[in-house]
Order: C-alpha cells, then structure tokens, then sequence
C-alpha cells in the first residue's frame, strides 16, 4: 500500500468577512441556517501556528510574518502562553486571535487594561475546516484563553426577520460599547462548497456600529454617491499596515502604505474618501500608540 504524503503545513489567510448587506452571493444564503453571533473585537488579526518543523510562527492579516512590533505585543501578552499550551496540544491548528493593545483601542470605541489576546476561531489543517463556535469556546475555557462572546444563536426564514434582528444586535452593540458582530454558519450550501469566500466550510459576515449600509443616489449625470470613509475605517486601515509591516514614524515611509490601504477599503465597502487629510489620521494613531506605552 502506498502511503499518502503527508500534506505541508503552510499559513491560511484568514478569510475577509464582508458586510452582511454586500454578502455574496447573496445575504439570503444565511436564511434557514443556525447563526451565531459573536463580538467583534476591536484589534489586529493574528494568526499563531506551528509549521512542519515544529517552529511557532505569527502571521498578520496579509503578511506569513507579522511585523516585529506586532510579534512582541502579543509575545508579551499574558495570554501567549495559554495559546501555546493549546497549539502544543494541538499542532495541527491555525489560531486566529485579536491583538488587542493596551488602552483605547484602534478605533477608540473600547478600552483596555492590558494588552489583550482574544481567541475567535480555529482553522484545523488536517480537516480543513473551522471548528465551530462552541468548541472555539471550550478549548478556549480550558485553557483560561480570553475569547470573543457570544451574543445569539438564532435562524431565521426570511429577511425581514434576519435584518429586524440585525438592527436589535447594532442597539445592543451601542448600549454595550462595542464595535460590531461577526455573524457566523457552518454549513454552505452545495451550490456554493468550493467558492474561495467559504474555505473551510464557514460562511460569515459582519455588522458595524460605525458602517453605513452602502448608499448611491441616481442622478442624470455623474458616478454614484457614496458617504465618507467613517474615522474608525481610517485607523483600522493603519493598524492593518502596523501588523503587516510595521510602522517606521516616518510619513515619507508610512503614508504611500497608509494611502493604499485607504483606498483599497474605499473600494471594498464603497466609501468616499474621508473628510480629514490622511496625515492627520497617522499622527493621531501615533499619540494614542504614544499613550497606550506610557500607561
């Protein structure tokens, strides 16, 4: 018999969540299903594995190493080692955390006492698949891991139903003072199994406090128009390049990435640009860093 080699270990991009109205193909795919809703936390996406030599590696949201400063945040983390007891257990996980920094988070909305690591999924390589929510949770509390919580676990058969529900979660979100949800469901639909959105058997979306629903008003002449980039899109934009790469302190270094960035979320959730000047933006990020250190 022939043994079947054995597949290599290799950094799975976490994959984008997108708005649950821009939901492709369509948001009713969500209709019938059991969905959880879990809390957005307000961080930089961190992936921890362990690769086929048994080293432990740390990927950002775009990047298979994440940048230095990134790495020893969340190195220094009192929750690293938790991590690393349940990745050691377990070598054939992907775990996907929130780096959660010391102070006023990214966008500002919360605040914390200490830098913070909240697990919010699991990507088991063998299976290729993502473990559901409630085992997320239990490896999560043995292992005393901080880790995103669960609001709902609703279904519901028409959209009206769904988007009357989305609309009590946003109140809750702004009672509470979080960012958002992340809506999960853990089966795809036949039709859809093999579309690169829904690798690892998991279909999900987000609702936002700060995001608008994507508006466009039909006019005689000219393009569509849309609202301005919210100030929290902005700041995540440039803590996406903070993990990616890092942040050098130098604008002729940092704001063509920053420009970037920007524009690339323009695109994807169909914003204008926003009403400050991009420079702004970065030196506020750099003071409320600068605060974060100094707490």
């Amino acid at each position: 018999m022939v043994k079947k080699k054995k597949k290599e270990r290799s950094w799975q991009r976490y994959p984008h969540i997108p708005l649950l109205t821009s939901l492709k193909p369509n948001p009713r795919i969500l209709l019938g299903q059991r969905l959880f809703w879990t809390e957005k936390k307000d961080g930089e996406c961190v992936t921890i594995w362990m690769d086929d030599k048994k080293e432990i590696q740390l990927s950002s949201r775009n990047q298979v190493k994440a940048a230095s400063d990134i790495q020893n945040r969340v190195k220094h983390s009192e929750d690293y080692p938790k991590v690393i007891a349940l990745l050691k257990e377990n070598p054939q996980f992907q775990i996907y955390v929130e780096s959660c920094k010391k102070g006023r988070s990214v966008t500002g909305i919360e605040t914390y006492e200490r830098d913070m690591l909240f697990l919010f999924d699991i990507l088991d390589m063998e299976t290729e698949k993502f473990l559901p929510y409630v085992n997320v949770h239990q490896h999560a509390y043995h292992h005393k891991i901080p880790v995103v919580g669960l609001y709902a676990e609703t279904r519901h058969k028409t959209m009206k139903d769904l988007l009357k529900f989305k609309n009590h979660v946003l109140e809750h979100c702004d009672a509470v003072r979080i960012e958002g949800m992340v809506i999960k469901a853990y089966k795809v639909p036949e039709r859809f199994k093999g579309w690169r959105e829904f690798e690892g058997g998991l279909v999900q979306a987000k609702v936002k406090l700060d995001v608008p629903e994507p508006q466009k008003r039909k006019i005689a002449k000219g393009e569509p128009i849309y609202p301005e980039m919210p100030d929290s899109e902005v700041f995540g934009a440039i803590s996406k390049i903070e993990a990616d790469f890092g942040l050098t302190g130098d604008p002729k270094d940092d704001m063509p990435r920053i420009a970037e960035y920007v524009k690339e979320a323009c695109k994807e959730h169909l914003f204008t640009n926003p009403k400050r000047k991009l420079f702004s933006y970065y030196e506020e990020y750099k003071e409320r860093m600068m605060e974060g250190k100094n707490k």
